[in-house]
């Protein structure tokens, strides 16, 4: 197949790159303007400083032939055979670039603005589950426009709370500690620091589900036609021990199961398989499940509706006989993944300054051997006119690399033996027992063991590490 990537942030570019590499005919169109990303009552005040945009634009520089988006548009309209052509929209908050071409013939992902709504309206999203998840419990929710009402209720509040923004700038805050006190001085520690971001379209205050194993299965379908089903369990936080701020995915583990295993039947009711029929194309619905370990009851966590996950995509992405063969089997309805595989990956984080800037720096050399080109998958990147690979200084996401294998401890050994194959001068990333320490709760295969202890998934893989009782 050929193939065409709309992007706004570069997050779909490693995989534009490899396709091109595996010698398809690649077409990359970006988003000039933030104006154009999505609509402004959306993202009210969403600005881009000349920084941001400049560095935004150099991604993937001398690397990709990447052209403006709407350059790209028009192109689609000249080509004579679209059914040949899977387009790839790398988020739902794409849906306006979306609704442009749905209807030109060609194969893809195609986000709509309900899409979109589903994980940025949690006040819908809530309602839909009350509606639709009978079995899921939801937690309790206060809203606020204000930082100084939050602060007040917190101060009186008995509870723990979770900060999450509706703006995609303000991140979702998690209090480290389980000292009741220190935990409310935590989150308003987050609302006296930085009142504008989450006041800028409103947030709300979770209530704390304790000891929570969070595990979201997702599920494929094609022109409404169920393909696979996958799980994904992820450490989100910065740093090890879940102790720290919110990334989008820190480390993670991806393996296909049974459509049929229980965790499914709760994740994936009918209402989903309807949507899914409406939907043109590829659609990717997933919900997290959190489970309290105290008293075993599931709670709904939140939506991704019809866009990929990240690191999860380039995961699944790992357990493929190459990256046309994913994308080929979905548009044939049939599942992408290698028998009895499962893969991890993790992110690797540019932790140098830039002194001229807010951002990371830039210019700073990336280097890598040859044999670990197939998992690594970078992000800030370019090449310099010496044909230097360096980083863009975009943001503190510099790649993620990844690994497979039959086994658990294959897939995470094979995945550190990887990121010794990097160079890169003030890099971080998740240590190894973060994945396989039986020491600590939350860690990856804990949480595993956890989920079958529960019978909630039958493993299609071996487990080594911390065989499952």
């Amino acid at each position: 197949m050929n193939y065409i990537f709309i992007t706004f942030g570069g997050m779909c570019l490693p995989i534009a790159e490899k396709l091109q590499k595996e010698g398809h005919e690649v077409i990359v169109g970006i988003i000039d303007d933030i104006k154009d990303y999505v609509m402004e009552e959306e993202m009210r005040g969403a600005k881009e400083n000349d920084i941001d945009r400049k560095r935004r634009l150099s991604l993937y520089r001398n690397i990709l032939d990447i052209q403006p988006a709407d350059k790209v548009v028009e192109k689609m309209k000249t080509i004579k055979n679209p059914h040949e052509y899977f387009v790839f929209f790398e988020e739902n908050d794409l849906y306006r670039w979306s609704a442009k071409v749905i209807d030109m013939g060609f194969e893809g992902n195609f986000p709509t603005k309900e899409d979109y709504l589903f994980e940025t309206d949690r006040d819908n999203a809530k309602e839909f589950v009350r509606k639709h998840y009978p079995k899921l419990n939801i937690p309790e929710v206060k809203e606020f426009t204000k930082a100084a009402d939050a602060i007040k209720f917190l101060e009186k509040t008995e509870d723990i709370w979770v900060l999450k923004g509706r703006d995609v700038t303000a991140n979702t805050f998690v209090p480290d500690i389980s000292d009741i006190e220190l935990a409310k001085r935590q989150v308003i520690e987050m609302l006296n620091n930085f009142p504008k971001i989450y006041e800028e379209m409103g947030f709300i205050l979770e209530l704390f589900i304790p000891n929570a194993i969070e595990l979201t299965p997702e599920k494929l379908y094609y022109d409404g036609v169920p393909i696979a089903t996958t799980l994904d369990i992820e450490n989100k936080s910065f740093g090890s021990g879940n102790k720290s701020i919110q990334t989008g995915c820190a480390e993670d583990l991806v393996f296909p199961t049974n459509m049929e295993d229980r965790i499914n039947k709760l994740a994936f009711p009918e209402i989903v398989d309807e949507m899914a029929r409406e939907h043109k194309g590829l659609f990717i619905w997933d919900a997290s499940l959190l489970i309290n370990k105290r008293d075993g009851k599931i709670y709904f966590g939140e939506f991704c509706s019809n866009r990929p996950g990240y690191n999860a995509l380039f995961t699944e992405l790992a357990q493929c006989s190459s990256i046309d063969t994913y994308f080929d089997n979905i548009v044939h309805k049939k599942s992408p993944f290698n028998p009895g595989t499962v893969a991890s990956s993790v992110r690797i984080f540019n932790m140098n300054e830039d002194p001229k800037s807010d951002n990371v720096a830039s210019d700073m050399t990336v280097d890598y051997k040859p044999e670990i080109e197939k998992d690594l998958w970078l992000w800030d990147v370019k090449k310099n006119d010496r044909g230097t690979l360096v980083t863009v200084g975009l943001d503190w996401n510099l790649a993620v690399i990844t690994g497979s294998g039959k086994s658990v401890e294959e897939a995470v050994s094979r995945m550190y033996r990887n990121i010794d194959g990097l160079s890169f001068v003030g890099a971080y990333y998740r240590p190894k027992d973060d994945y396989v320490s039986l020491d600590y709760q939350t860690s990856i295969i804990n949480r595993l063991n956890y989920g079958v202890e529960r019978g909630l998934y039958q493993l299609p893989f071996t487990v080594i590490v911390g065989e499952i009782k």
